[in-house]
């Protein structure tokens, strides 16, 4: 069984509808492409780093506090927030369920199980969770997770809409349900909300980009570096040039340099301060 019928019948398992369990999965297909092994940033064949992290937190080189507090995402659900005032965090939450539950780190059904606890159990999720077990609307159930749940910096709903509709696909409508039910046909792209759907939901708002990454968010931040003196190859994918003009716009604007157009760095590119 792969991920995503794993999942979906985890959730639905759990007294989740049929949007509902969408409504996460997409969400969770856009933070992490659904491999719970995900680092925050990985984009090395084969995940190399990605198995690298997990090796070591399961051997214990990366200890509980490092885990828990490297600010790094990890997971499904790419799992980050630590409060270093009062010493909790998601993360932190993550490794002791991960450790009662005698399961693999990067088990699935493990950190689905560790989702449900924190929708289940968190008083702020309690809205969202009684809305993911009634709700036929797989739209507002993604728009939901994602503001709620997820909480990114640029929440792009469409994009992770659509990848709610292609998981539907991939489950398949004549699939049956734990229930026995029948997985109803998906909705398309066009019930979703109007006023939810810019023209340039496909681009904007801009995705964590970095080199060798493409598209035409990053014909945007290259049109911008270049209009603010930092020269780029001008052609929509993060080359040399680009890298370098990242990293030196970082370094003056007192932000990490590592190249990598995270929030912070969005957010003072667009900000057009200097």
């Amino acid at each position: 069984m792969n991920n995503t019928l794993l999942i979906y019948n985890q959730l639905r398992a759990s007294g989740v509808s049929h949007a509902g369990a969408l409504g996460l999965m997409g969400n969770w297909m856009a933070e992490s492409g659904l491999e719970p092994w995900r680092l925050q940033n990985d984009f090395t064949a084969g995940r190399s780093l990605s198995h690298a992290y997990t090796a070591d937190v399961t051997a214990g080189r990366i200890s509980r506090t490092q885990f828990a507090r490297d600010q790094k995402g990890y997971g499904l659900a790419q799992w980050t927030y630590f409060n270093f005032s009062t010493g909790q965090g998601r993360k932190l939450d993550l490794y002791d369920f991960w450790k009662k539950s005698g399961k693999a780190l990067d088990d699935a059904s493990m950190q689905v199980a560790f989702a449900l606890h924190e929708l289940k159990t968190e008083g702020q999720y309690s809205g969202l969770w009684k809305y993911l077990k009634m709700t036929d609307d797989i739209y507002s159930a993604t728009d939901k997770v994602c503001r709620l749940y997820e909480q990114p910096y640029y929440c792009n709903v469409d994009a992770r809409f659509r990848y709610a509709l292609s998981m539907a696909q991939e489950i398949g409508t004549a699939a049956a349900t734990p229930s026995g039910d029948k997985i109803p046909s998906p909705a398309t792209a066009d019930e979703a909300p109007e006023k939810e759907k810019p023209a340039d939901a496909d681009f904007w708002p801009p995705r964590m980009v970095d080199k060798s990454m493409s598209g035409k968010d990053v014909t945007v931040l290259q049109a911008i570096l270049d209009a603010r003196g930092y020269k780029t190859e001008t052609d929509g994918v993060i080359g040399e040039a680009t890298d370098q003009a990242i990293r030196r716009f970082q370094r003056e604007h007192d932000l990490d340099p590592d190249g990598v157009v995270g929030p912070l760095t969005w957010r003072k590119i667009l900000s057009m301060e200097d």
